[in-house]
């Protein structure tokens, strides 16, 4: 099978051996040159690795950075409405208090004696009782029920005695 014919000045169409050629028309390579060309695509491809970190990892601490203030806003926008919802109740509570003083206030009034005594006297017409008027009642621990006056009819007094021979 024939070689391919990669470069003309190596090689010949067909079946013919590798042509020879001086010494002087063979370009050689240059060995440092080629050293320092695989040093330099080195270094350039850990460059560009290196790079590559540096970037992964500015991402990475940006998109931190950025998740952390966003939780930060977070809670404080949860503070802000409990905050609100404080400063709502306190406001119901400044209104149920004053009602609550309102109604005491009205209460004290209405239980004062003396305007009590007066609107008696004008409106209803009443005075004071005099010292025959006033009953006393004992309430010693003798008497302890008070007796009422019933009339008893027939029917009463055989089922009162009834009950009394079975007792």
């Amino acid at each position: 099978m024939p070689a391919r014919k990669i470069n003309n000045m190596y090689y010949e169409d067909g079946s013919a051996a590798r042509k020879i050629l001086p010494k002087e028309d063979i370009p050689r390579r240059n060995t440092k040159t080629a050293v320092r060309r695989n040093l330099v695509r080195q270094n350039s491809l850990k460059r560009q690795q290196e790079q590559r970190r540096k970037n992964v990892s500015m991402v990475a601490f940006i998109l931190c950075g950025f998740t952390m203030s966003m939780i930060i806003t977070y809670r404080f926008s949860l503070i802000n409405e409990k905050n609100l919802e404080v400063q709502g109740l306190m406001n119901t509570l400044d209104i149920v208090s004053s009602e609550a003083a309102t109604s005491q206030i009205a209460v004290d009034q209405n239980t004062d004696l003396n305007a009590i005594e007066a609107y008696a006297k004008q409106q209803l017409g009443m005075k004071k009782a005099d010292s025959n008027q006033t009953v006393y009642i004992d309430t010693s621990e003798s008497i302890n029920k008070v007796q009422v006056n019933q009339e008893t009819t027939f029917w009463d007094k055989i089922i009162n005695y009834i009950k009394g021979i079975f007792l």
